[in-house]
């Protein structure tokens, strides 16, 4: 739903993930900020999750505290792309 002035509640939360998520990215790959908005991307479209439900799930893969309503194909590209066991998470 759409608030007064555009505002989206909803957007400013997945913006902030998107943040976060490209500096966790950049920190563990040694990466600029452009190559791992390209990383978040390839694991959107590698399992079919929104950027914001990408990021989020690479959050809860990082902290170790993976939800059960994290996108499952996200959560599997992430353990996969950084090397964690494959069970880890759903």
């Amino acid at each position: 739903m759409t608030q007064a002035h555009g505002y989206r509640p909803g957007e400013h939360r997945s913006r902030r993930e998107i943040d976060l998520a490209i500096g966790v990215l950049m920190g563990v790959r040694r990466c600029s900020a452009q190559e791992a908005l390209e990383v978040l991307v390839e694991a959107m479209r590698a399992s079919g999750v929104g950027l914001g439900g990408v990021s989020r799930s690479l959050l809860s893969v990082i902290s170790g505290d993976v939800e059960p309503t994290a996108a499952c194909a996200a959560v599997a590209h992430w353990n996969a792309v950084l090397g964690l066991p494959s069970g880890r998470g759903c």
